[in-house]
């Protein structure tokens, strides 16, 4: 099974997480909401998997291109 890395579009605050470890998700599924200048932003699955790992807790502040989750595809 091919591992894929879910990274950050820009720098942000996790604001939430919505899935587990072990949740299977569809493509585009909201996965974490990151917060940017007080805009939310959610970030979705790019296909559909199986979370893998989480690599970040709620009020993490990630960089752009930071790693956030890796999914199982």
């Amino acid at each position: 099974m091919a591992t894929s890395d879910v990274t950050a579009e820009w720098p942000g605050r996790v604001a939430e997480i919505h899935v587990a470890v072990g949740d299977s998700v569809e493509a585009e599924q909201e996965m974490i909401t990151l917060e940017s200048m007080k805009m939310l932003t959610p970030i979705v699955a790019p296909s559909a998997g199986t979370v893998a790992e989480i690599v970040v807790a709620v009020d993490d502040f990630v960089d752009e291109g930071g790693l956030l989750m890796r999914l199982d595809v």
